[in-house]
């Protein structure tokens, strides 16, 4: 005869040592979709002010104002992300001049923290940049 009891328990053992052995695969999993997920989220951002800090350069011919709208811009856009501004570089080029119909070209790096995960910081990158070319418009008047 068979003590019933004892199957009970020795199943819920196995099930409690399974579960012990699986759990870091699956924390280490979790976070490593958090970190891609954060990857993403960041890029999207630098895509969007790229493009607001490009959009707002070309909008005006005056060759002062031009870089100054397109750093704000760009700030405004990472804020609306809610990320920090101040990790991040914007640089600019104006190929051809500030006249109309020449190009310009806005690249915006943000610095990424480290993922939770370990080794994260040899997987995924530590900066993520977006390049924007726009052409300064033809019909802008010069007032």
């Amino acid at each position: 005869m068979t003590d019933h009891g004892s199957q009970v328990a020795g199943s819920r053992g196995q099930a409690y040592v399974e579960f012990i052995i699986v759990l870091p695969l699956l924390l280490l999993l979790i976070a490593g979709i958090i970190g891609f997920g954060q990857m993403i989220y960041v890029k999207l951002a630098t895509e969007a002010a790229a493009w607001a800090a490009t959009r707002h350069a070309v909008s005006t011919l005056n060759t002062d104002r031009g870089p100054a709208q397109a750093f704000v811009a760009s700030r405004y856009a990472l804020q609306g992300f809610g990320l920090n501004p101040d990790s991040a570089r914007a640089t600019l080029w104006a190929y051809g001049g500030w006249n109309r119909g020449s190009r310009i070209q806005v690249q915006v790096c943000y610095d990424v923290p480290p993922p939770p995960v370990p080794y994260g910081d040899y997987l995924l990158p530590s900066r993520i940049c977006s390049t924007q070319t726009m052409p300064v418009y033809r019909w802008k008047s010069r007032w």
